[in-house]
C-alpha cells in the first residue's frame, strides 16, 4: 500500500494562527513604523524653530554682554563674553549650508553669514573698547547694532516661515496618518477576512466528508452493506476514520459472502447426498422385480448349483455360482464399493453372457493393482460394460471386444472401458453428460442403469463435474468410457 502523509486538522489550524499572528505582527511594525516616520517629520520640521529660538537667545545673550561691557568694561563679563561667542559659533554651524539648496537652507545661509558678520562687528567693537579708541568701537557698535536688529528681523521672518511651512506640512502629515489608518484597517479586515475564509473552509472540509460518513454509517446499521465505500479526499483524521469504515464494510461483506458459500455448500451436499442415495435405490431396484423375493431367488440359485455339484455338472454349478454372485452384489444394502468388487461384478456379467451366447464376447484387463483397494460407488462398471453389449454390440457381424484399463495418470486413477461397436453419435453424448437423454423419446429404451445415472452418482460422490469422458470417434469405430476417480480417496476398511 503506497504510504501518505497524514495532514492534521490541527496541524492546519496551528498554521491558521500563526499566519493571523504574523499579519497582525506585520500589521503593527508597519503602523509603528508609519508613527515614527510621522513623529519623525513633526520634529524635523520644528527643528528649525527650535533652533532659531535657541539662536536668539544666544545672539541676545552676547549682544547684553557686549553692551555690558562696552558701558562698565568688566572684565568677568568680558570672560563670559568670549566663552558664549565661541559657543554661539559653533552652533551657527547649523545654519551652514552647501551645494544645491532649498529656500529654507538659502535662508539659513543667510543667518549664517549675517551672524558671523554681525560676530566680527562685536568683537571688533570689543577690541576697540579694550584698546581705548572710542571713536573705532562706537563706530563698530554702531554697526553690531544695525546687523542686531536686522538680524533679527530677519530670523523672525524666517520663523515665521518654518512655522507657515509647518502648518503646511502638518495639515498633509494629517492626512497621510488618516488614509495610513484607513489603510492599516482595510488591511486588518482583509487579514481577518480571509482567515475567516479559510475557517469556514476547513470546516466545511470536514464537515463534508463526516456527513457523508455517518450517511453511510447508517444505511451499514440499516443492513445495506452494498453501499458505496467512502473515498478520503485527504488523508486527515477523518481519512483514517474513512479507511476503518471502509475496511469494516469489506470485511463484514467478506463474512457474509463466505458464511452464504458455508450455506450453500451444506445445502448442496445434503442434495447430494439425497441424489445418491435415490440413484443407488433406482439401480438397485432396476435390477429386482417387485414380485421376486430375493432370499427366494438366492435359495433357489443354491439349491441349483448344489444338485449340479452333485450330478458332477462342474460348468452348470459355476454358472448359477456365478449368477447367485452377481445378484447378490447388485441388491446389497452398501452404497460403496471398491475397484477390485466392481471388476469382479463385471467378471461375473461376462461369464453369465458369455454362456449365454456361446462366448462371442472377448474381455480383456490390464489392471494397475494398487488402486484395487480403493473406494468408489458401487453399480458404477457393470452398467457401462452392459451398455457396450446392448447398444453398441446391437446387431454387428464382427468380433466383440470389451477392454477394460485401470491406470494412474497426474491426480486421477483412470478407468477405461473400451468396446468396437457402433458408437455413439455426438449429440447422444452430449445429451447424456448434461443428464437430458431421459427427455429424448428416439433415444433407446433402457432396462438397466443407465450411464446418466452412474454419472450423477460419481458427480455426487467425488464432489466434482469432471468425473467422465465418452469418446466416440465415428460410426462403427467403437466407443471409450473414462472414469476419473481421484487418488486422494482413501481404501475401503
Amino acid at each position: 500500500m503506497r504510504s501518505r502523509k497524514t495532514k492534521k486538522f490541527r496541524t492546519q489550524i496551528i498554521y491558521i494562527f500563526l499566519m493571523t499572528f504574523l499579519s497582525l505582527i506585520i500589521v503593527n511594525i508597519l503602523v509603528f513604523r508609519n508613527m515614527r516616520y510621522v513623529i519623525y517629520s513633526v520634529d524635523s520640521a520644528y527643528d528649525g524653530n527650535r533652533n532659531l529660538t535657541e539662536m536668539r537667545e544666544w545672539l541676545d545673550t552676547i549682544h547684553s554682554e557686549m553692551r555690558e561691557y562696552l558701558d562698565n568694561k568688566d572684565e568677568r563679563v568680558l570672560n563670559l563674553f568670549y566663552i558664549n561667542e565661541e559657543k554661539y559659533k559653533a552652533f551657527l554651524t547649523r545654519f551652514k549650508h552647501e551645494g544645491p539648496m532649498t529656500e529654507i537652507e538659502a535662508r539659513e545661509n543667510g543667518v549664517y553669514n549675517i551672524s558671523s558678520n554681525y560676530i566680527q562687528s562685536v568683537s571688533k567693537a570689543v577690541i576697540s573698547k579694550k584698546s581705548g579708541d572710542i571713536k573705532e568701537y562706537k563706530a563698530y557698535q554702531a554697526q553690531a547694532e544695525r546687523e542686531y536688529e536686522y538680524l533679527t528681523t530677519y530670523m523672525l521672518n524666517l520663523n515665521n516661515k518654518l512655522f507657515f511651512n509647518n502648518s503646511s506640512n502638518n495639515s498633509k502629515m494629517n492626512e497621510m496618518t488618516k488614509l495610513s489608518e484607513v489603510l492599516y484597517g482595510v488591511i486588518l479586515l482583509l487579514t481577518g477576512g480571509v482567515d475567516i475564509c479559510i475557517l469556514l473552509l476547513i470546516v466545511r472540509r470536514l464537515s463534508k466528508p463526516l456527513k457523508t460518513l455517518v450517511d453511510r454509517a447508517s444505511e451499514v446499521g440499516k443492513g445495506n452493506l452494498d453501499v458505496q465505500l467512502v473515498e478520503p479526499h485527504e488523508y486527515n483524521e477523518i481519512g483514517i476514520v474513512n479507511d476503518a469504515f471502509n475496511q469494516m464494510v469489506i470485511s463484514l461483506r467478506d463474512y457474509i459472502a463466505m458464511f452464504r458459500k458455508s450455506v450453500e455448500a451444506e445445502s448442496e451436499m445434503r442434495e447430494n447426498a439425497i441424489r445418491m442415495e435415490a440413484a443407488v435405490k433406482d439401480a438397485q431396484l432396476k435390477y429386482l422385480q417387485a414380485q421376486i423375493n430375493p432370499h427366494f431367488l438366492f435359495n433357489t440359485l443354491n439349491a441349483g448349483a448344489q444338485l449340479a455339484m452333485m450330478e458332477d455338472a462342474d460348468k452348470t454349478y459355476r454358472y448359477i455360482h456365478k449368477v447367485a454372485d452377481f445378484f447378490r452384489y447388485k441388491i446389497k444394502n452398501d452404497n460403496i464399493s471398491t475397484i477390485q468388487e466392481e471388476l469382479q461384478a463385471v467378471d461375473d456379467y461376462i461369464y453369465i453372457l458369455n454362456v449365454r451366447y456361446a462366448g462371442e464376447i472377448h474381455f480383456n484387463k490390464v489392471v494397475d493393482e494398487k488402486y484395487l483397494g480403493v473406494s468408489v460407488p458401487s453399480m458404477i462398471l457393470q452398467p457401462i460394460v452392459e451398455n457396450c453389449i446392448k447398444h453398441g454390440f446391437h446387431e454387428i457381424d464382427w468380433e466383440k471386444k470389451i477392454d477394460i484399463s485401470i491406470t494412474g495418470e497426474d491426480r486421477n486413477i483412470v478407468i477405461s472401458v473400451r468396446d468396437n461397436g457402433i458408437g455413439i453419435p455426438e449429440h447422444i453424448i452430449e445429451k447424456i453428460m448434461n443428464n437430458t437423454i431421459s427427455e429424448d423419446k428416439n433415444a433407446p429404451k433402457r432396462d438397466g442403469i443407465g450411464l446418466d445415472n452412474v454419472i450423477t452418482r460419481l458427480k455426487t460422490f467425488f464432489e466434482r463435474d469432471n468425473v467422465v469422458e465418452i469418446t466416440s470417434v465415428g460410426k462403427n469405430m467403437g466407443t471409450e468410457i473414462a472414469l476419473f476417480i481421484p487418488k486422494e480417496v482413501k481404501e475401503k476398511r
